[in-house]
């Protein structure tokens, strides 16, 4: 590509630049709808078992949060953790793009001492960068399985659900 004018380059970044951000725009909406779905999955599920007069047995219990256990790991470590993986290439390769058009290069769309980016952003991706989506979709998938076991737990033979207070 030595022999390829600028404008051209510039135009094949700027596509490539726009895949990746539909990429990362997918993977987050992924991420958003699976996150959405399981905590109110489990929240709405536990809320049945407190309203409920069905009485579930000890050992069913157990047997429901091995269960449940299981998918969650199985959603938490595998699926979100490979949706991560993937989302931290698109995000470091995005900012090698933006590298690549000077978007962290002071004074090259005006003349300000800072870039058009912050230099932070250049982090996106690595471990230095501070993106919280993942955990706290994450935190929010712990608070409902939790939610849910205690809700499974805390249900007695007589009255349904056990008053903590």
């Amino acid at each position: 590509m030595k022999n390829t004018n600028d404008n051209y380059k510039k135009d094949v970044l700027i596509a490539a630049l726009e895949e990746r951000y539909e990429a990362m725009r997918i993977i987050r909406e992924r991420v958003q709808n699976i996150g959405v779905w399981a905590l109110g999955f489990m929240v709405a599920v536990a809320g049945w078992i407190s309203q409920s007069d069905s009485f579930i047995a000890l050992e069913w219990k157990f047997f429901y949060l091995i269960a449940l256990g299981v998918a969650f790991w199985a959603l938490r470590f595998r699926y979100l953790s490979d949706l991560k993986k993937g989302f931290s290439i698109q995000q470091r390769v995005v900012v090698r793009l933006e590298k690549a058009l000077g978007l962290y290069t002071p004074k090259t769309f005006d003349d300000l001492e800072d870039p058009i980016y912050p230099k932070k952003w250049e982090q996106a991706g690595n471990a230095e960068g501070d993106g919280k989506f993942f955990s706290s979709t994450y935190l929010l998938l712990y608070i409902g399985f939790a939610i849910l076991a205690f809700a499974m737990f805390l249900q007695s033979e007589h009255n349904s659900f056990i008053c903590l207070f």
